[in-house]
């Protein structure tokens, strides 16, 4: 399962977050990007709840993080 995780960061932050959030398990890749969001991490797990788990302990943990909002990835039949 993949998912894209939109992540708001506090001011002066941005380097820090990248850094910490790029060496996290299940994130493949991360970009900084312009527009409301400040990063865009994509994440691959066997399921739902391996990205929860990420975005739950390991995202919302992280210093300078504001707010993350998460789309996952579905496949249509």
């Amino acid at each position: 399962m993949k998912a894209f995780v939109l992540i708001k960061v506090e001011p002066g932050k941005l380097r820090e977050v990248l850094d910490r959030i790029s060496g996290m398990r299940a994130v493949s890749e991360v970009y900084c990007v312009t527009g409301p969001d400040d990063i865009i991490a994509v994440l691959d797990s066997e399921d739902a709840r391996g990205i929860s788990e990420v975005v739950i302990s390991g995202l919302h943990g992280v210093e300078g993080i504001k707010a993350t909002d998460t789309r996952m990835v579905v496949e249509i039949p």
